[in-house]
Order: C-alpha cells, then structure tokens, then sequence
C-alpha cells in the first residue's frame, strides 16, 4: 500500500500540472498570438518566443514526461525509502515548473504583439515556497519506515606495535544521484528552451544535490574521515582521540534521520546517504555519528582496535 501511495503522489501533481496548462491554454487559444512569449530576461521582458502550438506540446511533453519519469523511479524503489524522497521531489518539481507555464499563457493572453509581453519576477517568491511546501506534503503523506535497532559493538581487530592500517569505501546513493541528474536536466532544458523561471529551482536543487550523492569513508591512525568524492569541502573529521568506540547498526534515513545528507539530531549526527548498514562512532563528548557504508562491521573492528591501542600509547 506504502508503494502505491508514493507513486501516487508522485504522478497526481504532474496530472494536476499537466491539465492546468492545456486546459489554460486551450482556453486562451483564440486570445493567444501566432508567435508566443515564452523566454524572459531579467527585468521581466519577452526575448524568446514559440509558435503557439510548439509552446503547447513542449509545455505539455515536459510535464507528461517528467511525471512518467518521476513516477517509474518512485515504483522501481517500491518500498525502499528512497522512493518517498523520489516523490516529494517529484511533486515539488511538478509546482516548480507548472506555475510558470501557466503564467506564461496567461501572460500572453490578448496581446498582439508578443513582444510586448512581460513576466514580472515576482512570481519567483511565491514558486519556491509553492514547490518546496508541495514536495513537502508529499514527504509526509509518503510515510516513513520502521525504526532501527541499536548499534551492535564491534570486536576489535588486535593490532601490532607500530602496524600501519586503513579502511576506506566509497559510497554511491543512486537514490539521490538519479533524482538530481534528472531535476538537473529538466531544469537546464526548462532554463534553455521555455520561461527561464520554470527551470531555475530544479536546475539550483540538482546542482546543490548531486555533489553529495557520494562519499568516501576512510578509517586510519588519524580516525574517521568523510568526504564527497567530488568536493572536497565540507568534510567530516573525528579524531582518534575523540573516539570511545565503533560498532555497526541498521538505520532508516527517513524513519531515524527524517532524511538524506548530513542531519542533525540530539546528540546524534549523520551522514546518511540510504538505509541500511552503517557505520556508528561514538565520542568522548557523549555524541553518536553515524555515517551509511558498506562493510561497517570491519571499519568499526578497525576502529575499536585502533582506540585501543592509543589508549595504551602504543
């Protein structure tokens, strides 16, 4: 039932958005010139314009497109906890670029001379709330997954006097790379061929989210190291010294983090990019950090046994 409501909420707001265009449009039809406004500079005045019947299949190919897109992705995850972040950004996309298509039409309405037209930015304040209070929505009516069990302690693996080891893995959230690299599209493509309003918010989300979608995790003398793979700031960085021990849990980014990237909880931090096995560390502040990896249990082990021998000066 969670699968199908996800996917639901992902494909009602492009239908929404959908049948607000065409409906708008066709409704406008005899109003609307040949030639259409359909790019804005930034003081609001027309510099790109459409035939009105390429503008009406382009609007409406974006929008069916993106929601047949948006809405596949939501039902390969099924119940994974990546299909509710899928919707929510789903239906904030289907906002972010359904208002300002609308409003193109409008804008167009009755006027001879499409280069008379003028789309104000304005409208600008009140997309965004829009698009991010609809993603939102969906967030929440998506429904979040079951709680996760304690962290389990590590054994620690024995380590010589002076040996010189180190853990690293890299991690790749599909989840969160897919989304971004489609949202980053839509919008660029949005940005180049329509109203350069429509694609702003995807194309600014999708460049700020998909640097993010991997990291590297690294365990050695120094301690805990998490980087993007591709920025190398912000970073996270929790020295051996800090560190009271290590073990493996199971986590649900949604259910135990209310999300994906670096969230803040009490006395608990994370770097989570999916749900499932992840690498726990505690520190002497009374802190728990959790970071999503594979083999955790052999970075934990590796860690434990490292705080062991620094505590003995080894």
């Amino acid at each position: 039932m969670t699968a199908l409501r996800r996917c639901v909420l992902t494909a009602v707001p492009f239908g929404v958005a959908t049948a607000a265009y065409a409906g708008t449009f066709l409704a406008n039809e005899d109003r609307l010139p040949g030639r259409i406004a359909t790019h804005f500079s930034e003081d609001g005045g027309a510099d790109g314009f459409t035939s009105r019947t390429a503008a009406l299949w382009f609007g409406t190919g974006v929008l069916i497109g993106l929601g047949l897109l948006f809405t596949v992705l939501t039902l390969v995850s099924r119940k994974d906890p990546g299909a509710r972040l899928t919707a929510a950004v789903g239906a904030g996309t289907a906002v972010a670029l359904g208002c300002p298509l609308v409003l193109t039409v409008l804008a167009n309405a009755g006027v001879q001379d499409p280069a008379a037209v003028r789309l104000p930015v304005w409208h600008l304040a009140v997309l965004l709330p829009a698009g991010v209070a609809t993603g939102a929505l969906a967030w929440w009516l998506a429904g979040g997954g079951p709680r996760s069990a304690p962290a389990r302690p590590s054994p620690a693996l024995p380590l010589a006097e002076g040996e010189a080891v180190a853990w690293s893995r890299t991690m790749i959230s599909r989840a969160v790379l897919i989304p971004a690299a489609v949202v980053t599209l839509g919008g660029l493509f949005a940005v180049t061929f329509g109203p350069w309003q429509a694609g702003l918010l995807p194309l600014v989300l999708g460049l700020t989210c998909a640097p993010f979608a991997g990291v590297r995790v690294t365990v050695d003398r120094r301690g805990v190291a998490v980087t993007s793979t591709v920025l190398p700031r912000p970073r996270l960085a929790l020295p051996l010294g800090s560190i009271v021990g290590a073990g493996s849990v199971q986590v649900d980014a949604l259910g135990d983090f209310g999300g994906w990237g670096y969230r803040i909880r009490p006395n608990r931090r994370g770097v989570v990019l999916r749900s499932g096995e992840a690498l726990s560390v505690r520190t002497t502040g009374g802190r728990e950090y959790v970071v999503t990896v594979d083999d955790a249990t052999t970075a934990a082990g590796l860690l434990n046994g490292l705080v062991r021998r620094h505590a003995t000066g080894a």
